[in-house]
């Protein structure tokens, strides 16, 4: 029978947190600001109140709805994340409250005061990172105007798009891909095709701005029939034809019917693998659904043709430029002494802290205006910046060069950040200093210069950037792109123009991307002494061609695994297979160099070979507790802790393999205090455990975890209770497997291996 929870013999949570300041919450809430934009902060709601599983009353710190899911920030003192700092029963509370959120269908997300107050900018960076696939947190009130109708004329690679839509249909198809760079007009071909089709319409997307730029879509090429918008506060739910925000369809879902649009359309598709559109396209029964893309490929490294399998119509940035529907590109590679060679990154962004730390100074900021002001003073222009920060000192520098610059950031009230985009594509603005918030969503084909300030690893981020300036404009003879190439290793060497396209040679200023016949007559001309007729007026045209690395790792190691993930998976000791290398008994597939350090990676078809040459034995469930035992028999021991730990857990462990962290760390500082009381010896002078007496609780559990519990972790011996960290357990498999007689016999090993281990201490 399950037990009544009785809250009143408690102090519940929300009533300690009632005694606290407020001043973090607040801080929350500017730093979300930064992040988002201060009309983002209108959609977070302060105190939401929830029904626990018990009928009782609870307050979510901040509650935002965005993309289909419901999102908590809860900020706590350091109480509230550590047991032994409130009681028992308090502690066990605050998991009730968080359970009950988790089952009620909330995401939640929890910060202590002292991290809003220290560390900030890592907070700023995890609040991105968590929320990066919800697409649309905003809530925006004001209504669109109509558009009235104009003939649009189809290009040659539209209409080859709509002729390739309508044999997938002919074929049977009922899901399509698009995917043409940016500029190429991948809209208009959807909403032509959706008029050929003459079915109810839903086009959905993730950015307000795209909202707004396929509803006048609509209104120009379907306007004898009514468009309406699902966008914040307005809800046109009986027209026609719908473009709606991802956030404002899934939280209204149940007003429409399965059956209610023929045709699906959804924008900017690369988001479409996220849960909240995956959640639509079950529920909506559509004839035919459309996606469109200029990057098929997201930034975690996840394709989107895993959902769209057919690909109606493909026109890449370099097909686009050569066929002449977006202007050619020229490119200009400026060399920094900055060195971010020591950055740390992984496959797809660097460490934000080192980035920033390395990039963020005055003197590189001084080139990137005097790049900007002695070759293309004048032309409009945008630089993308490190972060936020960056933006503003980039921008307070362009000024004071006399150059009129503004940085835009989510930071800045929608209306503000409308009139400066306004300002510099119709004003008198020349610079935009951006972070991240036009790589999508915006368009301003009078762009002629972009300055890549920031380093990314990310294709994606760089062709979403670029797209900035692809856009042909009267008057407009090429985009000019500045690469600013820091120092750095071959394998953190940030992306350019020349390693995304795959194009190593590089002649400065020169045309990269342009239809064969500008490029081979522009080549021409400058091998035989001329200069190229452009409107950019510099003279930065050099003879020769130079070689570029363009060795692109992250391609290179995709499919591989590193040595330390192969070692734990392989079950094998930590070192063995990288001295293994060492020694020359086995090759990796793939090494790279970083400073003095060297990583190694395997083909995965490579690991048989591996295990044959190295004579390992993987574990598996049929021979865990073989190699288990094996283990425990052959423990070297340079300390006393593995059979202590072992006899500390077995000791501590519930019917399912089960134990508190807490309990384990408990007997396994007995044990040691038994000793010291009684005068034997703890361990090795050079050991923390020797010191025994002066070591707090939680100074032991550091060592019991780091060490012998480590080494069994490795071998999937020991793990962490997923849904509870507090406790560690026994593999499932090897738990199941051992017999009373079993656990008494490993019980008996480590105590026979204790001894012969004090025996030899006291020699």
């Amino acid at each position: 029978m399950v037990k009544e929870y009785d809250r009143d013999r408690i102090m519940s949570y929300e009533d300690r947190r009632a005694e606290t300041s407020s001043q973090p919450e607040d801080l929350f809430v500017e730093l979300f600001a930064q992040v988002f934009g201060l009309e983002k902060v209108q959609s977070l709601t302060h105190e939401y109140p929830f029904v626990d599983i018990y009928g009782n009353s609870r307050y979510i710190d901040y509650a935002v709805f965005g993309d289909g899911v419901k999102i908590a920030f809860e900020i706590d003192g350091m109480n509230w994340h550590h047991p032994d700092r409130i009681t028992v029963e308090a502690f066990e509370d605050s998991l009730l409250r968080q359970n009950c959120m988790i089952n009620n269908g909330w995401k939640v997300y929890r910060w202590t005061d002292r991290e809003l107050i220290r560390e900030p900018e890592r907070v700023k960076s995890q609040l991105q990172l968590f929320l990066e696939n919800i697409t649309d947190i905003s809530s925006i009130d004001e209504y669109l105007p109509k558009q009235h109708g104009e003939t649009i004329i189809l290009r040659k690679h539209q209409q080859e798009a709509l002729d390739s839509l309508d044999e997938m249909r002919r074929h049977g198809k009922s899901i399509g891909l698009i995917t043409h760079a940016q500029g190429a007009g991948k809209t208009i071909v959807a909403v032509t095709d959706a008029k050929i089709f003459n079915g109810r319409t839903l086009f959905i997307a993730h950015r307000r701005e795209l909202v707004t730029q396929a509803y006048k879509a609509f209104q120009t090429i379907w306007p004898e029939v009514e468009t309406g918008i699902m966008l914040g506060n307005r809800r046109d739910i009986h027209t026609q034809n719908l473009v709606a925000s991802i956030q404002s369809l899934t939280e209204n879902l149940n007003t429409f019917n399965k059956n209610q649009f023929k045709y699906v359309i959804i924008d900017e598709a690369h988001h479409a693998i996220a849960e909240s559109y995956k959640k639509i396209l079950r529920y909506f029964r559509p004839d035919f659904i459309l996606g469109l893309t200029a990057t098929p490929e997201r930034s975690d490294g996840t394709s989107v043709l895993e959902l769209f399998k057919d690909v109606a119509h493909r026109l890449d940035l370099k097909t686009a430029i050569e066929l002449g529907e977006l202007v050619p590109i020229r490119c200009v590679r400026v060399n920094t002494n900055v060195d971010i060679s020591r950055v740390r990154f992984n496959q797809i962004q660097y460490h934000w802290k080192d980035i920033e730390e390395s990039l963020i100074i005055p003197s590189r900021d001084a080139l990137i205006v005097k790049t900007y002001i002695e070759h293309v003073q004048g032309k409009k222009g945008v630089a993308f910046c490190v972060n936020v920060q960056h933006g503003h000192n980039l921008a307070d520098q362009f000024v004071a060069s006399g150059v009129n610059a503004r940085s835009v950031s989510g930071k800045l009230p929608q209306k503000e950040r409308d009139s400066i985009l306004q300002d510099f594509q119709y004003g008198s603005i020349d610079v935009l200093c951006a972070c991240d918030i036009l790589n999508e969503g915006w368009d301003c084909p009078e762009v002629e210069v972009l300055m890549m300030a920031r380093p990314t690893l990310s294709k994606v981020i760089y062709l979403q950037q670029l797209g900035r300036g692809t856009r042909k404009s009267e008057g407009k003879e090429s985009l000019v792109v500045f690469d600013f190439i820091d120092n750095s290793s071959r394998y953190n060497q940030s992306l350019n123009l020349h390693r995304v396209i795959g194009n190593n040679k590089y002649r400065s200023g020169a045309l990269v991307l342009a239809p064969e016949k500008m490029i081979d007559a522009e080549n021409s001309m400058i091998d035989n002494g001329g200069k190229p007729t452009n409107t950019l007026n510099i003279s930065l045209w050099a003879k020769d061609f130079t070689e570029i690395d363009i060795f692109n790792w992250q391609e290179k190691r995709k499919d591989m695994i590193s040595v330390p993930d192969l070692e734990v998976e392989l079950n094998t000791s930590e070192g063995l297979i990288r001295r293994s290398i060492e020694r020359q008994l086995v090759s990796p597939d793939h090494q790279f160099d970083i400073g003095s350090r060297s990583y190694y990676y395997f083909k995965r078809e490579s690991i048989p070979a591996i295990c044959q040459l190295l004579n390992i034995n993987p574990v598996v469930a049929s021979n865990i507790k073989e190699k288990f035992i094996s283990y425990i028999e052959d423990m070297h021991m340079s300390a006393s802790y593995k059979p202590v730990f072992v006899l500390s857990f077995f000791h501590s462990a519930d019917s399912t393999g089960k134990s508190l962290i807490k309990e384990v760390t408990k007997r396994f500082q007995e044990f040691y205090l038994e000793r010291s009381i009684s005068k034997k010896p703890v361990e090795a002078n050079n050991l923390v455990i020797s010191r025994i007496d002066s070591l707090s609780l939680d100074q032991i559990q550091t060592v019991m975890l780091s060490n012998p519990f480590e080494k069994f972790e490795r071998r999937r011996f020991f793990e962490y209770v997923k849904s509870d960290l507090a406790n560690i357990r026994l593999n499932k498999h090897l738990w199941m497997s051992l017999s009373e007689l079993d656990k008494s016999q490993i019980q008996l090993i480590c105590q026979n291996a204790i001894q012969e281990y004090y025996d030899r201490l006291s020699k």
